[in-house]
């Protein structure tokens, strides 16, 4: 409509609808970028919300398109559109009434929503470069410094090998209490944690070891030295301001502060009756309450990490029993399918039986002028009957063979009948045009979740008939089982359409099919290659178009 001409000159795509749902104009953006799609129907289909209204009764309802259509008000939303190249495109939908009209507005953001996302990775990198840089900055000064004290280190390297060896916090500081004892020639030596305005001791060596979690206090002069960061010596009367025992005159008391960058953690505290030069010891303590430092963070670390773990586990949990549900669910998939089959295979006898009874009631009508000929018609009929309600049983005892849901634990199973027990299900599909060539070997019972090995089965041969019937020919399916001290491997190798070259990478991901919407999930083949790493095995194919397709599976003999 010329009237609506100037939307043309907007850069976003624009679509107006009439007051009874018709499209009555779309700019020159729309018909650009949507192009791919001819109908309302098909376009509508191409939008879903990142949300699932699980309490809606009609999910023909539930694309952005229809919403907006039925809604009285304005409305707007941010949706996904995927295009015929599989390209997911975010989309700001905004409509508006204006007169009899409801003008419809199609905003691309996935620029935008990219962008962010690109923004939030580049900040999240450059922290990580800072830290990095920061920890390697720190690691390459105390390297320098090491090797310009090497004949000094001996001890630092001792202390250095236990924390390479260890993780654990209480071997690490027993080493370098102990060194500093040994070096400083004292009687007591012990660390104590930095607690908001006090210290608590949390492990001592020498003289009354048995001082620990206690908690201490230090002189005003004594703090501020420590907050200077430095290695200080002092005599003392006691080791610390609330102590209640006098030391003996004579004794010098050392303090070491172990920070982390500016962040005190605690102070190593040694009490000699030795006269102690710090100026000879400083360098040594200092690599000490450096490296003793870096062992309290990385055993903060260390913590966090199995903190970490632990929830990674759980969710690793989830992810398997989310696994073992869609696996439930293609196989309620597959079960679907079946349902035409199995009704067709049970209304054959069913039907026999049916006839068979209107008969027999007709006879019986006259019974009493039966002759020997309409008793012998009866006989039959019955034997008819039987064996007509014996194949119905076998129908549905097949399939509750197939359907065992509850058989998730891995059992031993014969591998050639579970094959059998699927073709049997499968008579529908493989119809008087599908030939089965079995090459059974005589292979040996495996370890195995039954329930899942056959949806694998009933997946390939599925997928094989569809092959096969879109060629229109007649069909062969050859199955040939085979194993040796390793290995058990079913091939099932059809003559259909086979696969195209530019797709075979694609096959085995979630959500991917090349069948029409309500026929295929997209999930046989991407469960079926979880199953079978879930039976330590593998699943691979080889295809050629318009020759065939070769499915191989293979598990471990023994898979206990």
């Amino acid at each position: 409509m010329d009237k609506f001409n100037f939307y043309n000159n907007f850069n976003d795509a624009i679509c107006i609808f009439s007051k009874d749902n018709n499209i009555v104009f779309r700019n020159t953006k729309f018909l650009t970028v949507f192009s791919d799609c001819k109908t309302i129907e098909r376009f509508k289909k191409h939008f879903n919300f990142n949300l699932c209204f699980l309490s809606s009764e009609n999910f023909k309802d539930l694309t952005p398109i229809d919403i907006l259509i039925k809604s009285k008000e304005n409305f707007h939303t941010i949706c996904t559109y995927q295009n015929l190249n599989e390209e997911y495109i975010y989309y700001y939908i905004y409509a508006f009434n204006f007169n009899d009209y409801k003008v419809v507005v199609f905003k691309d953001i996935t620029y935008y929503e990219n962008f962010n996302n690109l923004q939030i990775k580049y900040t999240t990198l450059q922290e990580d470069y800072k830290e990095i840089k920061t920890s390697t900055n720190k690691f390459l000064k105390l390297q320098e410094h090491a090797q310009e004290q090497v004949l000094k280190m001996g001890i630092i390297n001792k202390i250095s090998l236990i924390i390479r060896e260890t993780n654990d916090i209480e071997t690490i500081l027993s080493s370098a209490l102990e060194e500093i004892h040994k070096l400083l020639g004292s009687f007591k030596t012990y660390f104590s944690m930095k607690e908001k305005n006090f210290f608590r001791i949390k492990y001592t060596i020498g003289d009354n070891t048995q001082d620990t979690d206690i908690l201490t206090e230090y002189e005003d002069n004594v703090i501020k030295q420590i907050k200077n960061k430095n290695i200080f010596v002092s005599n003392c009367l006691k080791e610390y301001l609330n102590s209640s025992v006098f030391l003996q005159k004579g004794t010098r008391r050392i303090i070491i502060p172990v920070y982390n960058k500016n962040k005190l953690l605690g102070i190593i505290v040694t009490l000699t009756k030795q006269k102690v030069q710090i100026e000879d010891n400083k360098e040594i303590l200092q690599s000490i309450s450096v490296q003793l430092a870096s062992s309290i963070i990385q055993a903060g670390l260390i913590q966090q990490l199995n903190k970490k773990n632990k929830k990674l586990q759980k969710t690793l949990s989830e992810l398997k029993e989310t696994q073992l549900q869609l696996i439930n669910t293609e196989k309620m998939a597959s079960i679907g399918q079946l349902v035409s089959g199995v009704a067709h295979e049970i209304n054959t006898p069913l039907a026999s039986i049916s006839s068979n009874n209107d008969l027999i009631n007709r006879i019986l009508a006259n019974k009493n002028n039966m002759s020997l000929e309409q008793i012998e018609i009866l006989r039959e009929l019955n034997n008819i009957d039987i064996e007509a309600a014996q194949r119905i049983s076998n129908i549905v005892k097949s399939l509750k063979r197939f359907v065992r849901l509850d058989e998730a634990e891995f059992q031993k199973a014969d591998i050639n009948k579970e094959i059998d027990l699927t073709l049997k299900l499968l008579t529908h599909e493989l119809g008087n045009n599908i030939e089965i060539i079995k090459n059974y070997s005589a292979i040996p019972e495996v370890m195995c979740s039954v329930n899942m090995l056959n949806q694998v089965f009933m997946n390939l041969l599925v997928n094989a008939c569809h092959s096969i019937k879109q060629k229109k020919q007649k069909g062969i399916i050859v199955i040939t089982t085979m194993a040796d001290e390793k290995f058990l491997t079913v091939k099932i190798k059809d003559n259909g359409t086979g696969i195209p070259s530019e797709i075979q990478s694609k096959i085995f991901n979630a959500g991917f099919t090349t069948k029409k919407i309500g026929i295929g999930t997209g999930l046989g083949l991407s469960i079926s290659k979880k199953i079978a790493e879930l039976h330590k095995g593998s699943i691979s194919f080889v295809s050629k178009q318009n020759e065939g397709t070769e499915f191989t599976v293979s598990i471990p003999v023994n898979n206990g």
